[in-house]
């Protein structure tokens, strides 16, 4: 791999998705700088390790930092942070933005952006939806499984330009790229499969897997999904007609892989349900749609998210 870009890049969060693209990024030469709470002592003394199919990478020494107050700055900051933090976000890219600044966003769930432009205006925010399965095993660890596809997007059609460096950073570190025309129906389409298989995942106990091949379980994530198309229309972003059956025989030929959803609920950790559920549902109704099978799930996760968390 080698660099195509002089871009300079700041990871918010190095966990599983952070983790993975900012240790590709580096590798392909690039200066990468991760912020990482609990384990940067681990990082700063034993590296950052993925565990790949596009390859091994045990990254030594990395420029890792506890909080955002001391990094140098960077072309563009990646959010990698879970959208339950985003309370967090002013007070955490405050010391990291400056005018010109591409804010990266790679978080899951609907209106990140829409946040994230209004606290700093003076940045360029683009959307980056990634098509990733990869989980965080240990301190400064990352098993990546499968895909890895990055979709890009602007928050504002002027900042379109901004796309092309990036994609040429994260094509010169082995990730797949595209660009895509439409930043709210890229949103959509990225729910068409968060809503159903992460909180399936965790109401089921049952990895991707297990939901796809079980008549029941499927015809349910498929109900899900149908819903999700509906309050995409209902806001203008309607998709393909095909394009929930492709997502499925996406899923169909994915590694068996437990998504974050369930790895949070396991590790006790809270869910992310306002982003991810409660916001898609609140554009839909304002819309005047209602949509009966993702909010019975979603106050279904509220109730168990709640009782795991105060059972631990």
């Amino acid at each position: 791999m080698t660099a195509s870009t002089d871009l300079s890049f700041t990871i918010l969060g190095t966990g599983a998705l952070g983790g993975f693209y900012g240790a590709r990024l580096q590798a392909a030469g690039a200066t990468v700088r991760f912020i990482a709470r609990s384990d940067a002592a681990t990082i700063a003394r034993d590296g950052l390790r993925v565990d790949s199919p596009l390859g091994d990478l045990h990254l030594d020494p990395v420029e890792v930092y506890r909080d955002s107050d001391t990094i140098p700055p960077s072309d563009v900051v990646c959010v990698a942070l879970k959208t339950i933090q985003n309370h967090r976000l002013p007070t955490l890219l405050r010391p990291l933005v400056r005018p010109g600044t591409i804010i990266l966003n790679l978080q899951n769930g609907l209106t990140m952006e829409d946040e994230l432009a209004a606290a700093f205006p003076e940045a360029r925010v683009i959307a980056g939806m990634c098509y990733l399965c990869s989980n965080k095993v240990g301190p400064g660890h990352i098993v990546h499984l499968d895909y890895g596809t990055v979709s890009f997007t602007p928050f504002d059609e002027a900042d379109r330009a901004c796309i092309e460096p990036l994609m040429q950073a994260f094509t010169a570190a082995g990730v797949e790229v595209e660009s895509l025309p439409d930043l709210h129906q890229a949103r959509w389409r990225k729910l068409a499969w968060n809503i159903p298989f992460n909180g399936l995942s965790v109401l089921l106990d049952a990895d991707t897997d297990r939901i796809i091949a079980d008549p029941d379980a499927r015809r349910l994530a498929e109900r899900l999904m149908a819903e999700v198309a509906r309050g995409a229309e209902a806001c203008g972003h309607p998709f393909a007609p095909d394009f929930p059956e492709r997502l499925m025989r996406f899923t169909e030929r994915m590694r068996p892989y437990a998504p974050s959803m369930r790895l949070d609920y396991l590790d006790k950790r809270p869910l992310e349900l306002e982003y991810m559920y409660r916001r898609p549902l609140r554009e839909a109704e304002r819309h005047g749609v209602q949509l009966p099978v993702i909010t019975a799930l979603a106050d279904a996760l509220a109730f168990r998210d709640r009782h795991n968390r105060a059972d631990g």
